[in-house]
């Protein structure tokens, strides 16, 4: 009995002293953990004027990397808030670090490849793709983005192997297909570039980016009429977009700067992520309850989407936090005439006068209002007062050549129109009516110089385009060519 007691005493002591051992021996791992981790961090940053809840955050971090007993998770949350509040200097050194010490998570180089990217660096960038790519292999943002680059740096075999392996894992992923289109547009296989799109636009109409790349097709086959058309499909400021990515996107999370919130939000809406704008601007306006200017952002992103109610409660927020703002009553007024409450447009336009009395938009809006109420001479000044305000916009040149030919005044109304090209050379109602007007004068030189400008430019309706080409015919005996 007395050897069992003494035996288990041993046995006791021993596995004591063995935890002991263990314990030490983890607790001087996370302290050469921390010496590593806090060799590595950048230098905190001017933060004067920022957000107190950001530097609480990094604070916090800071101490949590030197000290805590996670030091790995504090080097996350920091390099997350450097980047997402445009701190990428010190991002690019957190992810340095935690390329190292939290090797096998594949955002810390998709991510690093990204601000790379950004500053044109592809060569350092494809090997953090690659990496990537690999940890990740179910994530298409990675692989697209690596093919992406891959094309950037002249890569294209590499590139199309990167694509046709997306495509067989997800046939219908849109911008692995696009990429294929890039590279054949490089290799100038314009007729394969644009079969290719054409599928892709068919299947998705309202998918802008091939929508932009087709027009450059179509315009390098010489085919113009159909890249104007191409255009008139993605609006003029149709631009090639890259594949969303959530890795990226989802730092926005820990964005403090109301500004870049703003400015990502409005790049969603240009793509047609909603939802995704929604998201960053109701996060700006909880972070700064007063800033009109996302109010307005968030009314106009809602009205886009056809949701009115809610879309002039933050449009009358805007213009009651920022009634010097002469935007915030445009659009709001804009808004109430697309609900057809004329009584508050009314109100809104005449507050808005008040606060904003050298406001362009405004007095066109009077003027505007004025003609149709059939009170032409107040209408004439209000339209007069806005070109003078900002001569350098057709709007109010091609206004009052209406009201001039209406009232039987076409040498004055002409001359609105010529006022309205020479400001805005691509002007289209001013294109059709003066291209109209040398055709009725017998100037065949002159409309045929119209009529081609007319043809280049997207805004001008085709059937527009069409008229004008008959009635030249039947004026001329020939087509105008």
């Amino acid at each position: 009995m007395k050897l069992r007691r003494t035996a288990w005493k041993i046995g006791a002591a021993a596995a004591i002293a063995a935890g002991l051992a263990l314990a030490g021996g983890w607790v001087w791992r996370v302290g050469e953990l921390r010496r590593t981790v806090a060799a590595a961090l950048p230098a905190v940053p001017d933060l004067a004027g920022g957000s107190a809840e950001l530097k609480s955050r990094l604070a916090d971090a800071e101490r949590r990397a030197r000290s805590g007993w996670r030091p790995v998770e504090a080097l996350r949350e920091l390099a997350r808030l450097y980047h997402a509040n445009g701190f990428y200097a010190e991002a690019m050194q957190a992810y340095a670090k935690l390329l190292a010490v939290d090797a096998a998570d594949p955002r810390w180089p998709h991510l690093q490849a990204g601000l790379l990217s950004g500053y044109g660096r592809l060569d350092e960038a494809l090997p953090l793709l690659r990496r990537a790519m690999t940890l990740a292999p179910d994530y298409l943002p990675a692989h697209v983005r690596l093919g992406d680059a891959l094309l950037k740096t002249n890569r294209p075999a590499e590139a199309a192997q990167i694509y046709r392996a997306v495509l067989a894992r997800s046939p219908d992923n849109l911008y692995a297909q696009l990429g294929l289109a890039r590279l054949d547009m490089d290799a100038e296989r314009w007729d394969a570039a644009r079969d290719r799109l054409q599928r892709l636009v068919t299947a998705h109409p309202g998918f802008g980016s091939a929508w932009f790349l087709l027009a450059t097709v179509d315009e390098n086959r010489g085919d113009q009429a159909q890249a104007k058309a191409d255009r008139e499909r993605v609006g003029l400021n149709g631009r090639f977009r890259e594949m969303p990515d959530p890795w990226t996107d989802e730092l926005m999370e820990d964005c403090y700067d109301v500004y870049r919130l703003r400015v990502v939000a409005g790049a969603a809406a240009s793509a047609g992520e909603t939802d995704t704008a929604r998201r960053w601007l109701e996060r700006a306006l909880v972070l700064a309850p007063a800033d009109a200017t996302a109010e307005r952002q968030l009314g106009n992103l809602l009205a886009k989407a056809d949701q009115l109610a809610e879309a002039r409660r933050h449009l009358e927020r805007a213009a009651a936090l920022a009634p010097a703002d002469a935007d915030n009553w445009n659009y709001l007024v804009a808004l109430l005439n697309t609900l057809g409450d004329d009584r508050a447009a009314e109100q809104a336009l005449a507050t808005g006068l008040a606060n904003c009395p050298e406001s362009p938009g405004l007095h066109f809006e009077r003027g505007r209002r004025l003609a149709v109420a059939g009170r032409v001479g107040e209408a004439v000044v209000e339209l007069q007062t806005a070109r003078r305000l900002r001569p350098e916009a057709a709007n109010a040149y091609v206004e009052l050549a209406m009201l001039n030919f209406r009232r039987g005044l076409v040498d004055e109304g002409v001359a609105e129109m010529r006022g309205a090209l020479a400001v805005e050379p691509g002007q289209p109602l001013a294109l059709v009516a003066l291209a109209r007007y040398e055709i009725d004068q017998g100037d065949a030189a002159a409309a045929l110089d119209l009529i081609r400008r007319a043809r280049q430019q997207p805004k001008v309706k085709s059937g527009d385009v069409s008229a004008l080409e008959r009635a030249y015919q039947e004026k001329f005996g020939r087509l105008p060519w």
